[in-house]
């Protein structure tokens, strides 16, 4: 008899949180498939990752992307949504427009077109993680494009976990957490 392996899927897993996470769930014997932009970041860490991971290169800004995924993908237990952009941050008088629209390109409309391209194939007993992130709470100088962006994630959270409802849909907001992506930060 062959044992059942849950089968998780993260947006953003091949750097930071994502990656973290997806070498947690790596570890523990789940069956795990990551999503990242950058092709030579995805080798790299499904090579760290083991036997029971796959993954695919593409822009999840793509809708269509994401759909073709999560149907070639499915069924699937757990999404993890842990992509972002990176942009948005600054303070708020100097902020360019195009710099916090890219943040919402990158971070909360990826996560939000994940979440629906993914319904379908999530089975029962199921889970949608968000990865959100402290900004949204913290009020720090020059994170205001952060807490926009993070707070209208923890937002649809709420919401989409009473709609969805048996579903599980939670968010987790770190803070600072150490990543490449503070790498060239003060």
């Amino acid at each position: 008899m062959s044992e059942i392996r849950p089968r998780i899927v993260i947006v953003g897993g091949t750097s930071g949180i994502g990656l973290a996470t997806a070498t947690l769930f790596a570890e523990r014997g789940a069956h795990v498939a990551i999503v990242g932009r950058d092709r030579d970041k995805l080798v790299a860490a499904l090579r760290s990752l083991g036997s029971f991971a796959e993954g695919e290169a593409f822009d999840a800004c793509d809708r269509a992307a994401l759909d073709a995924f999560f149907g070639r993908s499915a069924p699937i237990d757990h999404l993890i949504l842990a992509a972002s952009a990176g942009s948005g941050a600054g303070p708020f008088a100097a902020m360019e427009e195009r710099a916090l629209r890219r943040g919402f390109e990158g971070k909360f409309w990826v996560h939000w077109h994940a979440a629906q391209a993914a319904l379908p194939h999530i089975g029962a007993g199921g889970s949608i993680t968000f990865v959100t992130a402290a900004s949204s709470r913290r009020a720090g100088p020059g994170t205001s494009g952060f807490a926009a962006i993070n707070g209208a994630l923890e937002s649809l959270t709420r919401t989409l976990a009473r709609e969805r409802a048996p579903l599980r849909v939670n968010a987790v907001s770190p803070g600072v957490v150490e990543t490449p992506w503070w790498a060239d930060k003060p």
